[in-house]
């Protein structure tokens, strides 16, 4: 295994740990606007890393392709982000509040 597999593999690792915390960030988060953030950042960086790290490891991977592609993702993925939240906004979705629950005291509040 040379280095340029072990560093690819590296990088495919980080970017399969960036996915995997976008996915988290769906189930998690409270409200649209928190998953769209999550989803936005996370899965272009998991995205961009695991491309990278494919391009690494194929000796045979066109650099040209890999960074176009990089480029069509770059561009994308936060603008569709970005008008997800737009449309949930103008349709007037609510952010999340984190609330006491009805009926509790203010000792529920503070801790």
């Amino acid at each position: 295994m040379s280095w340029m597999d072990v560093l690819g593999t590296v990088v495919m690792l980080g970017g399969c740990f960036f996915v995997v915390v976008a996915a988290v960030g769906m189930v998690r988060l409270p409200d649209v606007y928190c998953r769209s953030h999550a989803l936005g950042k996370a899965m272009t960086l998991g995205i961009m890393l695991l491309l990278v790290g494919y391009g690494l490891r194929v000796p045979e991977a066109s650099w040209l392709k890999i960074a176009l592609i990089l480029l069509f993702q770059l561009v994308t993925i936060p603008v569709a982000s970005h008008l997800f939240c737009l449309v949930a906004y103008r349709k007037g979705v609510r952010r999340w509040a984190n609330r006491a629950p009805a009926g509790a005291g203010s000792e529920a509040r503070t801790g």
